[in-house]
């Protein structure tokens, strides 16, 4: 049995797996205590795009979300967690499988007080993105706000804990996931990228790296946080590319919800991304932001309500006309002459917003969210033009969102039942306004959800459209 009980530790240990605070229990003694678990989501959706004049209106779709395995428990006081990613979730890039999540330790420094992170995790640069998959209430997390606002996971070191009702986290990351040795910054900037949350909180008891929508505790009391939250990095020279674009490469690999970056550290949004060779980068990004949580019994049941407003902000200096921006030199962005000055600051500006309201317990909830997200028109895409002949014309590069107006999310109603404890099934109703959306060759794509096709590459300029209504239901298996 020892032996067994041995070999069961290191197969888990070598197939690095691991999870988030759930799973079974597979070993406990006075030294160990080893859980072993996974989640299988699937998502099921219908889309209604009456503007598309080549397609269907009605759109199907069916993805399998989330295959994940995870192992979590305690060593002697030291704690770790890992989950890994398979199918759609896992990334192929030209160097390695980006499919490690989290891959850390929790070393405490002042029991129960004080601790240290260390590996690669989930930054909490906002509510919404460090929200853990496996407890949402909806079938994924907003797909416009994670797509501007998304922090993912990063691998360095934190700091966190708590004194009385204060509590935070902050520490440092190296700028990408799962980066290979060869990626390592050759041209420093400081201060590397560091983030920073701190806030009062009467009762909110989740895993700080892990907030939920649901599958706490049940409170007897109303129990409430607020935190303010900051990421910032200057960019760096890094291979053949740069920090910021390391991560937000790959959000176009998938969907919005990617664990990987966000607009501003992406190329296909951020046309002043690709600062690399003999002239140093001079770049900024941060992100700001302050959120809330609430929850409440309610008689029998529970009340709960949070949000969170954020501002990003991404600005380059042209170090020298020797640079390279995206591929293109001598002052151009994309391809295009677009008169840039050596010296002169360039800024990309976003903000938006999240609300979300829920009620109820095992086994049903009913929730809403609402979001909203006001781009800048200076995120350019790039489309090639067909004539009436069928034959590609030269690239053209224009305003990837149009114009600055806001973009709206309203998910309502969201019914989640528990059918157990380890699954359930959430049913909603999403409205997309004023969304906008790419003309491709064979129909429009939504830029929220697809966000890989705001390069288009056959096609037309990018538009809004005024509702896209759509009915998603998912399924969840977690154990």
């Amino acid at each position: 049995m020892k032996n067994l009980q041995k070999w069961v530790l290191a197969l888990v240990m070598l197939l690095g797996f691991t999870a988030q605070g759930k799973g079974a229990e597979i070993f406990k003694n006075d030294d160990l205590d080893l859980s072993l678990g996974g989640r299988i989501q699937v998502v099921g959706d219908v889309e209604l795009f009456t503007q598309d004049l080549f397609r269907d209106h009605v759109r199907l779709f069916l993805w399998d979300e989330e295959d994940r395995l995870f192992t979590s428990g305690n060593f002697q006081g030291y704690k770790w967690n890992f989950e890994v990613a398979f199918g759609g979730e896992a990334i192929n890039s030209s160097n390695n499988q980006l499919n490690l999540l989290d891959a850390s330790v929790d070393i405490p420094l002042i029991p129960d007080m004080i601790s240290i992170k260390l590996g690669q995790f989930k930054v909490p640069g906002n509510l919404e993105s460090a929200q853990y998959e496996g407890n949402l209430l909806f079938a994924e997390k907003s797909p416009i706000f994670n797509l501007f606002f998304n922090q993912g996971y990063d691998t360095g070191l934190s700091l966190y804990g708590h004194l009385g009702n204060l509590d935070g986290q902050g520490g440092l990351v190296q700028g990408g996931p799962d980066v290979v040795q060869r990626y390592l910054p050759e041209v420093i900037n400081f201060p590397t990228p560091i983030f920073l949350r701190l806030g009062f909180n009467d009762g909110i008891n989740d895993d700080p790296f892990h907030p939920m929508e649901t599958g706490f505790v049940k409170p007897d009391k109303t129990a409430f946080a607020v935190h303010g939250t900051g990421y910032y990095a200057a960019d760096s020279n890094a291979g053949h590319s740069e920090d910021l674009g390391l991560g937000g490469g790959y959000l176009a690999t998938f969907n919005a919800n990617s664990q990987y970056g966000n607009v501003l550290i992406s190329s296909v949004f951020n046309p002043y991304l690709g600062g690399a060779g003999v002239a140093p980068v001079k770049a900024n990004y941060y992100q700001a932001g302050l959120d809330f949580q609430l929850r409440a019994p309610m008689s029998d049941t529970t009340f709960t309500l949070q949000g969170q407003a954020m501002i990003g902000h991404y600005d380059m200096t042209v170090p020298s006309q020797s640079a390279t921006l995206n591929g293109s030199s001598q002052g151009t962005i994309m391809g295009v002459n677009s008169g840039l000055l050596v010296g002169k600051v360039y800024n990309i500006n976003i903000g938006g917003g999240e609300v979300i309201a829920s009620i109820g317990d095992k086994p049903w909830e009913l929730a809403g969210r609402f979001a909203m997200v006001i781009p800048d028109v200076a995120m350019k895409g790039s489309w090639t033009p067909i004539n009436a002949a069928g034959v590609k014309q030269a690239v053209k590069y224009s305003s990837i969102f149009t114009d600055s107006s806001p973009i709206y999310e309203l998910t309502i109603p969201s019914i989640t039942w528990h059918m157990n404890n380890d699954a359930k099934l959430v049913a909603e109703t999403m409205f997309m306004i004023n969304t906008p959306v790419v003309h491709s060759d064979d129909g429009l794509y939504s830029i929220a959800e697809m966000p890989g096709s705001a390069n288009s590459g056959v096609g037309g300029p990018d538009s809004r459209v005024a509702l896209v209504p759509a009915g998603r239901m998912m399924f969840q298996l977690q154990y």
